[in-house]
């Protein structure tokens, strides 16, 4: 969805529909003939050159003609909403000793400053209104913003409220790996598209290597995303839906992205192994179904991607 906000406004309600129309097209086709095989290329935090998650590497990414920027929302203790992945402080973002981000509030978000590989820089971790005004002004890419933990509904509400109302052009999209934050955010827009994102337990050490991850990885199966599974999942939160799994979870369900377009289901493909193992599962998962996915979540520029999949 392109809408140019200074000369053809759409309301937000309108806006969200013609994306969630766009997204459910590409899913029910195979998808061909587009920049990348028809797939939305979303950069994973932003671009590498900068702090993941800060304004800079999401401006970046966005200068650097990805389809859309993915990244991650949480809140604090007084209940603002910030952009920042993990449930702690302290790998990319340093606000003193290492503390979860519902402990902190508004004074201490805005005096801590982000790390770039383990180096402290003069940027400020941005909250969602900022990001909010900086996808404001790149109305043709999409923002994907993911809630990171469960959320109190009225909350939510009042993130969808603010989102929409800063970026008139419509062209951003909600994903959380809990189902109760999307079905809040349904009861704030019946109209746009929101994404479930999947939890493979495989995968559970990408959250930090100890015994418990491990033991939990050791002791996982595959999720099953079956066609009953996807019916479960529309049901519960409501069209337009779709799916965000890693490309582990691809692998393990080779009907997926075929009984997903048979239910105007988005699917998005990301990959904890890194973008060489993405674009191997999506291989695979063409030759199985003839399917590409509706997009990717990915480390290296949009062009790099998808010369790794000609």
């Amino acid at each position: 969805m392109a809408i140019n906000r200074k000369t053809n406004k759409l309301p937000g309600r309108r806006a969200a529909g013609l994306l969630a129309t766009a997204l459910m097209l590409a899913a029910a086709a195979p998808a061909m003939g587009s920049a990348c095989l028809g797939m939305q290329v979303h950069a994973h935090r932003g671009a590498a050159s900068a702090p993941e998650n800060s304004l800079s590497a999401l401006r970046a990414a966005y200068e650097a003609g990805a389809d859309g920027v993915e990244t991650d929302l949480q809140m604090l203790g007084d209940q603002r909403w910030v952009v920042h992945h993990d449930l702690n402080t302290g790998r990319v973002v340093q606000a003193g000793a290492p503390r979860p981000v519902r402990q902190l509030a508004s004074a201490d978000w805005s005096a801590a400053r982000m790390k770039l590989r383990g180096v402290l820089t003069d940027e400020a971790p941005p909250f969602a209104v900022d990001l909010a005004d900086l996808a404001a002004d790149y109305p043709q890419q999409t923002l994907n913003a993911e809630i990171k933990d469960l959320a109190p509904c009225g909350q939510v509400q009042a993130l969808v409220g603010q989102l929409r109302s800063a970026m008139s052009h419509g062209n951003w999209f909600m994903t959380s790996g809990a189902a109760g934050n999307l079905r809040c955010a349904r009861q704030a827009d019946s109209a746009g598209y929101l994404g479930l994102v999947v939890f493979d337990g495989r995968n559970a050490e990408a959250a930090g290597a100890n015994g418990l991850t491990r033991l939990i990885a050791s002791k996982a199966k595959a999720p099953k995303l079956d066609q009953a599974w996807l019916a479960r999942v529309k049901q519960d939160i409501g069209m337009p839906v779709g799916v965000h799994v890693d490309a582990r979870t691809l692998d393990a369900n080779p009907a997926l992205l075929s009984d997903a377009a048979l239910m105007k289901m988005p699917v998005f493909v990301y990959a904890v192994d890194g973008d060489a193992a993405l674009a191997a599962a999506l291989q695979r998962s063409r030759q199985h179904s003839g399917r590409w996915p509706s997009g990717v979540i990915v480390d290296e520029s949009a062009a790099g991607f998808c010369a790794r999949l000609r």
